[in-house]
C-alpha cells in the first residue's frame, strides 16, 4: 500500500476530516449559508478590483499571511483534544488504523484546506505582483511570488503540526489554541524586539552600527553567502514576518544585495521542524496505544 493510499485516500480519518466535517458545516439551511457566504465573496471581489487598480502586493500578501496563520491554529487546536473531551478516543484506538494514519489522517486534512486558502490568495498576489513590478523579469517575479508562498505556507504547516501536537497533549483544545496564538504572538513579535533591544546595546557598546535591512548586520565577504549559520541574527533572519518584509524589499530595491537562498532555506527549516514534530507525535501515540507506525 502507498503513503498516499494508506494515509489519504483510503484513510477513513482523512475522509472524515477533510469531507465529513466541511459536510456538517455547511449542512445549514440556505439562507444561512448565504448570509455567511456573500460579504466574504464581496469582500474578496472588491479586493480583486483594488488589485487590478493599485497593484499593492504586499497588502495581498499580508492578508494572506494573516489569514493562514489564524487559521491553522484554529484549524487544529481540538483535532486530538476533541477525542478526549467527547470520550471517542478509546473506540479511535479499538480501530484498526495504524497511529501513522490517525496522526497524518488529521494532520493532512489540515494541509489541504490551508493550500484551498493559499489558491484563493494566490491571484491577488499575483496581479498585485504585475502591477507593481514592473522593472523585475517575469522570472524574478514568479521568484519572488514562489519564495513568499514557501515561507507563508511552511509557517502555517509548523503551525499546524505544533497545535495538533498540543491538542494530544494537553488534551484541552481551548488551552492548546491559547498556548499556540500566545507562542506565535512572543515568537513573530515579542522575541525581536527584545533582542533587537539586546543587539543595539551590544553595538552601542561595540561602536557598530547595525543596519538590518541591508544587512550589514551579517558581516562581509562569505559571511552574507552563510547568514542561515550566524545565530546571533536567528531570532530575526528564521521569522517568518520578517522574512516576507524582507523579501518584499528585496524585490522591489534591486539595488539591495539578497542573501543566498533567501525565503528559500527558511521555508525548508520550518517544513523540516513540522516533519520532526509529526514523527515526535506519531511515535508518541504508536508508544501509547501500542499501534504501529
Amino acid at each position: 500500500m502507498t503513503l498516499w493510499k494508506k494515509w489519504v485516500s483510503a484513510n477513513p480519518v482523512f475522509r472524515y476530516h477533510f469531507w465529513g466535517q466541511t459536510k456538517l458545516m455547511v449542512r445549514r439551511p440556505l439562507w444561512q449559508v448565504i448570509l455567511l457566504c456573500v460579504p466574504f465573496v464581496a469582500i474578496y471581489f472588491w479586493l480583486v478590483d483594488q488589485t487590478v487598480q493599485y497593484g499593492l502586493p504586499s497588502l495581498s500578501v499580508g492578508l494572506e499571511c494573516l489569514v493562514l496563520w489564524l487559521v491553522a491554529p484554529l484549524m487544529s487546536h481540538s483535532l486530538f483534544a476533541m477525542e478526549f473531551e467527547k470520550a471517542t478516543w478509546d473506540m479511535l484506538v479499538l480501530t484498526r488504523l495504524t497511529a501513522g494514519q490517525i496522526v497524518m489522517g488529521k494532520f493532512l486534512s489540515r494541509l489541504a484546506l490551508l493550500m484551498i486558502l493559499a489558491i484563493v490568495f494566490a491571484p491577488l498576489t499575483l496581479i498585485g505582483a504585475f502591477k507593481d513590478f514592473q522593472t523585475l523579469s517575469p522570472i524574478g517575479l514568479l521568484q519572488w511570488f514562489a519564495e513568499t508562498q514557501l515561507v507563508a505556507l511552511s509557517w502555517a504547516v509548523l503551525l499546524t503540526a505544533f497545535t495538533l501536537w498540543l491538542s494530544y497533549w494537553l488534551k484541552r483544545g481551548m488551552v492548546a489554541a491559547a498556548v499556540a496564538f500566545a507562542g506565535q504572538v512572543f515568537v513573530l513579535f515579542i522575541l525581536p524586539v527584545l533582542w533587537g533591544l539586546f543587539m543595539a546595546l551590544f553595538a552601542m557598546v561595540g561602536e557598530r552600527h547595525i543596519d538590518l535591512f541591508t544587512f550589514d548586520a551579517f558581516g562581509e565577504g562569505w559571511l552574507k553567502y552563510a547568514w542561515m549559520f550566524d545565530f546571533r541574527f536567528a531570532i530575526w533572519s528564521y521569522n517568518p514576518a520578517l522574512v516576507v518584509i524582507w523579501t518584499f524589499i528585496f524585490a522591489a530595491e534591486r539595488g539591495t544585495e539578497k542573501p543566498l537562498l533567501w525565503g528559500t532555506w527558511q521555508g525548508i527549516v520550518y517544513l523540516l521542524l513540522s516533519a520532526l514534530i509529526i514523527a515526535l507525535l506519531t511515535r508518541a501515540v504508536a508508544k501509547a496505544t501500542r499501534k504501529p507506525i
